[in-house]
Formats: C-alpha cells, sequence, structure tokens
C-alpha cells in the first residue's frame, strides 16, 4: 500500500478498537444501561413497524450480505483485478469468522426469550448482522477508485451497518453493547486488512 494509505489505515482500526472495548465494558460494566436501552429500543408485538423492521433486519443477514460480496468479487474478476477479489474474499470472510469464534468463545447469553421477536439461534456478543453488514460495504468502498463514489459508499456503509444494528435490538436479539462491539470490530477488521489492499486500488484509496 501506499505510503499515505499505511499512515491512513490505522485510523479506522483504532476507531474501531475503541468502539470494540466500550462495548465490552459496557456488557461487563452498565448491565442496567443494556438492560435500560432494550426497553426503550424494543417494539412492541403488535406495532405496525414489525414486518419493515424484520425485513430491513434481514437485509444485515448473510443470506444477503454474503451474495453482494460475490458480486462485488465478480466485478473485480470482470474489471482483471483478481488480486482485490481476493483481498475482499480474505477480509469479509476472515472477519465473519472471527466474530463467530468471539462469539463461541465468550457465550454471551441473548436477551430473555420473552424479549425477542425474531428467531436467533447464536450467542449474542458481538451482533454478526452489524459487523458483517459494515464489513462488506466498508470493504467493496475500499476497492472502488474513484473518490466521490468511495467516500459515499463509506458513509452509506456507516449508516447502513447502525441502522442495522438499531433493527436487532429493535427486535429484541441483542444488546445495544452486541452492537456497539459488531460496530467497532468491523471498523477494526477493515482498518488492519486496508493495510494489505493490493495495486492499483491501494492506490486510488489513498492517493500520494
Amino acid at each position: 500500500m501506499a505510503r499515505s494509505g499505511m499512515r491512513r489505515a490505522p485510523v479506522l482500526a483504532y476507531a474501531g478498537l475503541v468502539l470494540l472495548a466500550l462495548g465490552s465494558l459496557f456488557w461487563h460494566f452498565a448491565t442496567a444501561l443494556d438492560l435500560m436501552l432494550l426497553g426503550s429500543l424494543r417494539l412492541d408485538a403488535s406495532s405496525h413497524w414489525l414486518g419493515a423492521v424484520s425485513f430491513l433486519s434481514s437485509l444485515g443477514g448473510i443470506a444477503v450480505e454474503g451474495p453482494i460480496a460475490l458480486l462485488a468479487m465478480a466485478w473485480l474478476l470482470a474489471r482483471r483485478q483478481p488480486a482485490q477479489a481476493c483481498w475482499m474474499l480474505a477480509a469479509i470472510g476472515s472477519g465473519r469468522l472471527a466474530v463467530e469464534a468471539i462469539k463461541a468463545l465468550l457465550v454471551r447469553p441473548r436477551p430473555p426469550l420473552f424479549d425477542r421477536l425474531a428467531e436467533v439461534s447464536s450467542h449474542s456478543f458481538p451482533s454478526s448482522h452489524t459487523a458483517g453488514t459494515l464489513l462488506t460495504w466498508l470493504a467493496l468502498a475500499m476497492v472502488i477508485s474513484r473518490p466521490r463514489p468511495r467516500s459515499m459508499l463509506i458513509a452509506f456503509a456507516l449508516a447502513f451497518a447502525a441502522a442495522i444494528g438499531w433493527t436487532r435490538m429493535a427486535l429484541g436479539v441483542h444488546w445495544f453493547s452486541d452492537v456497539v462491539a459488531g460496530y467497532g470490530l468491523a471498523m477494526l477488521w477493515a482498518g488492519v486488512a486496508a493495510r494489505w489492499l493490493p495495486d492499483p486500488a491501494a492506490r486510488r484509496l489513498n492517493p500520494a
């Protein structure tokens, strides 16, 4: 990666590390706040918005984000950028594996069953919907060559992932701390992975 990229890549990683740490601190030392936010953000089971929120939440699942990532890789291959396609596969794939490994290691319980408005089976910390969505769209933004579309895509990634995280709390399947940690982990992973973004995408992402 170009030298300017080497300077910029840690910024995203450091911001993600801070959010990941904050999520962990919320979990361990602010349980009452987690409970309060769950109660205030969760939708009522009879809400007219439940269907729309459930649909929006599904857009952050691997069933949707996975094909988006594969289409992006196919686009890169069509543009004769196999190194960038492989980078995306490695960055997103390893990030998703890291989320599931952390879930299995920490085994944090989900919010109480009577609070949930969607079926879930995995552990809670961090939110894989939030992390997977943000990581997928940040990775895609990093391989975009033109500055303006790239900036717009980064803004979209941050906003869309935040919206997905909100839906997970609105459905009562994640704690606030899970969402913050998922957001942070994605930023951390993307920031670290950006240091190995192959040329020419690296030069386009971080012009000297």
